[in-house]
C-alpha cells in the first residue's frame, strides 16, 4: 500500500467533518464508546468542547488521488483566566496549574486501525512537537483511556501504572469522582501482564516521559477508565528529543 502522508491543522468544515467521522469509526465502531458527542445518524463524534480546540489532521494520499483521514489529535490552550480544560471535570489539577507553566491539553487521539504501525503516531507527534516549541509550551496534560468500565479486567495495568509511573507533579492530582481509590491497594498483581496490556498509545506517552496520577476516573458515558497523564517537555528523554528535532526514526 503506497501512499504519502500530509499533516496539518484542520481549517475547513470538510476537514473537521473528516476528523469527526474518523473519531466515530474508531471510538464507536471499534471500541464501542457512546455518549452525547456521538451522532449515530451521520456517524460523527463531536462535542461542544471541540469547537474551542485546534485539530491535527493526518491524511493518507494515494497515487490514484484517493485521500483518507487516518489520524487526529485535539489541542487546547487556556487563553482566559476563566477557561477550563475538559480534564478538569475528571481530575483536580489546580495545583499543577498554579505553577503558571505554559500548558496545553491533548485529547481525542485516534488512528485508523489499518495504519496503526507506530510511524503514523510518531509523525503526528513530530508535527505536534514543532507546534509546542513555537508556542513555548512547557507542560502537556491529558487522559489515557482503557476501553470499557471493568476495573477488574484492567487491574494489572492500572496497578502497574500507579506503581511505576507516578511523579511528584502527579501524585497530588486526584479524581473528582467519589470512588474507592485504593480498591487495589492490598491485592497482588501481575506487573508483566499489566505492562503488556497498557494501550499502545498510552505506552507511547510513557516512552516520551509521561507520568500519571495515582487515581482513575470511570467515564460511564464514553465507556472508558481514564487516568490523568502529565508530560513536562523538559522531561522528554534526550533520545526522543533528538528524534523529534531531526524528524526521523533511527
Amino acid at each position: 500500500m503506497t501512499y504519502n502522508l500530509s499533516i496539518k491543522f484542520a481549517e475547513t468544515e470538510r476537514e473537521l467533518s473528516l476528523i469527526a467521522g474518523l473519531r466515530y469509526k474508531v471510538f464507536r465502531d471499534e471500541f464501542k464508546a457512546d455518549g452525547d458527542s456521538f451522532d449515530h445518524f451521520n456517524k460523527l463524534e463531536w462535542g461542544p468542547y471541540d469547537d474551542s480546540c485546534k485539530h491535527i489532521l493526518c491524511m493518507a494520499n494515494f497515487p490514484d488521488k484517493k485521500e483518507i483521514a487516518i489520524g487526529t489529535f485535539r489541542i487546547r490552550t487556556l487563553n482566559n483566566t476563566d477557561d477550563k480544560y475538559q480534564i478538569q471535570s475528571e481530575f483536580n489539577i489546580d495545583k499543577l496549574l498554579e505553577r503558571k507553566l505554559n500548558s496545553c491539553e491533548l485529547g481525542r487521539i485516534c488512528i485508523d486501525s489499518r495504519f496503526r504501525n507506530g510511524i503514523i503516531l510518531f509523525e503526528i507527534w513530530l508535527f505536534l512537537f514543532n507546534y509546542l516549541r513555537e508556542k513555548n509550551i512547557e507542560i502537556i496534560i491529558g487522559v489515557g483511556s482503557f476501553m470499557g468500565c471493568d476495573l477488574t479486567y484492567h487491574m494489572n495495568s492500572i496497578r502497574a501504572l500507579f506503581d511505576k509511573y507516578v511523579s511528584p507533579e502527579t501524585k497530588m492530582i486526584k479524581s473528582t469522582q467519589e470512588i474507592n481509590e485504593n480498591i487495589f491497594e492490598n491485592e497482588s498483581y501481575n506487573e508483566v501482564e499489566g505492562i503488556k496490556r497498557i494501550p499502545d498509545i498510552l505506552k507511547a506517552y510513557l516512552r516520551f516521559g509521561c507520568r500519571v496520577a495515582p487515581y482513575y476516573y470511570i467515564d460511564y458515558e464514553f465507556r472508558t477508565i481514564d487516568v490523568c497523564c502529565v508530560l513536562l517537555i523538559k522531561d522528554i528523554p534526550n533520545y526522543q528529543q533528538k528524534m523529534l528535532k531531526k524528524g526521523f526514526l533511527s
